[in-house]
């Protein structure tokens, strides 16, 4: 997605974009520039995660100064943006214009959608809401959202409570559009790279019941009846054993639905809940 300027307008040449889904880099203008050091790297990081708003100088201090080494943190802070600026100005960016002091803090002028953690939620949202309307609408939004992903998300990013939580917010959301997309191609087919694929995937997330329901009703489209609910017994062995659980509602009702082969499973859409 290229067409979004900074929001200062003219401050800054071209067309540029933060990408924080994989190792963190600014893309400029068709250019992928690393972003260092590690500090200014994740401050850059953490004033996008509200692109356009003013964070305060305390908050980022207690985010980034956390381990208490500095014995100035305030001049720790400055001196982390002054390297941040000249990181950008080295790579033609003006920095200043981009990472903005106001009162109180700093702002990162860019649109949202200049910010790939931004656009995936805006095309995962998008595609959610048609899973069910519109599912061969939703597979094209899903798939674009998921191609922004280039490894894990702040991987290479320090930080304190709020960078951990963005990344564990957007590994969940990440694995719920991947959830999303395969309930939307189960509703227009059925096919062995789908099965394959959910195989692996409820094999990397045992504890993701949406996953293996998914599994259960492709392998029992694809005539894999046993599989289907030997996958069922495996997923309550394992929430069983580490969480004193049962599988809920939706894994039991789709495991009644395979014992009587009941119709609504072959080929109709089918709604599968969380949990």
């Amino acid at each position: 997605m290229r067409d979004q300027h900074l929001a200062q307008g003219d401050d800054v040449p071209g067309l540029l974009e933060l990408e924080l889904l994989g190792p963190s880099r600014i893309v400029w203008e068709g250019h992928a520039l690393t972003i260092g050091p590690h500090r200014a790297r994740a401050l850059l990081a953490v004033l996008a995660f509200t692109p356009g708003e003013v964070v305060s100088t305390d908050f980022l201090i207690d985010e980034l100064l956390a381990d208490g080494n500095s014995k100035n943190p305030k001049n720790a802070l400055q001196a982390s943006m002054h390297r941040l600026r000249t990181t950008l100005d080295d790579n033609g960016i003006p920095g200043a214009p981009l990472v903005r002091t106001s009162v109180g803090g700093y702002l990162l002028a860019l649109p949202r959608a200049a910010v790939d953690t931004h656009r995936f939620e805006e095309l995962a949202a998008r595609g959610s809401v048609l899973v069910r309307e519109d599912p061969r609408a939703a597979i094209p939004l899903l798939e674009q959202a998921l191609r922004l992903w280039r490894g894990q998300a702040l991987a290479d990013v320090a930080g304190g409570r709020r960078r951990e939580s963005q990344a564990v917010r957007l590994e969940g959301l990440r694995l719920g559009a991947l959830e999303d997309l395969y309930e939307a191609r189960l509703a227009v087919r059925t096919d062995r790279s789908t099965v394959a694929e959910l195989e692996q995937l409820a094999i990397e997330h045992p504890g993701r019941e949406r996953i293996s329901a998914l599994l259960m009703i492709a392998l029992y489209r694809s005539g894999r009846q046993g599989e289907a609910l030997a996958t069922f017994q495996r997923v309550r062995t394992w929430l069983n054993r580490e969480l004193g659980l049962e599988p809920g509602s939706t894994m039991r009702g789709l495991q009644r639905a395979i014992l009587v082969q009941d119709p609504m499973l072959d080929g109709r859409p089918v709604e599968v809940h969380s949990g």
